[in-house]
């Protein structure tokens, strides 16, 4: 736990003012959620993300649609990758590109994408994952192969099935 020095009072009402630097590292935007537990004897402040609320869900939907596809296929948050059938792609850092890609809310397909400064040289198909209105993630499909109307089809039923879940 890194020890930011910042002392705050809580109000009447129970509130404190999480300050501006912490935010600002933490990427949390005014009107963001903010996910509040316990800890031991600390309260803990994180904040809330969508897409780890549905990870193991998301697992068990591809474990299952694995079976109909040998193509990678990777799940990510706003910050990196959740879900994947490929442990080349666990848990990596996503690119500046495919966050604008998820803020952009648009599908693309084209050839060559970057996890954590590393580039992929495969065909890949990306779909923003939209719940509420919100861009909170996105599923790739990457080939060495064209990708086809077959893989188009499956992506956008995975994201259906995800993007229910969220409700």
């Amino acid at each position: 736990m890194k020890d930011t020095g910042v002392i705050r009072k809580i109000d009447e009402l129970g509130r404190i003012v999480v300050p501006k630097e912490i935010r600002k590292n933490l990427n949390i935007r005014n009107g963001e959620d903010v996910q509040i537990y316990i800890e031991d004897d600390k309260i803990i402040l994180r904040k809330y993300q969508k897409m780890l609320s549905i990870r193991e869900q998301a697992l068990k939907y591809l474990c299952k649609l694995n079976k109909l596809t040998s193509k990678d296929i990777v799940i990510t948050d706003l910050e990196k990758v959740i879900v994947t059938n490929n442990k080349e792609y666990e848990d990596k850092k996503i690119d500046q590109k495919i966050i604008q890609l998820i803020n952009n809310r648009k599908t693309d397909m084209a050839y060559s994408i970057t996890f954590e400064n590393e580039k992929v040289d495969k065909n890949y198909l990306f779909v923003p994952i939209i719940s509420e209105a919100d861009a909170i993630g996105s599923i790739i499909l990457l080939s060495r192969e064209d990708i086809s109307k077959e893989d188009t089809l499956f992506i956008n039923v995975l994201n259906s099935l995800l993007s229910m879940e969220l409700y």
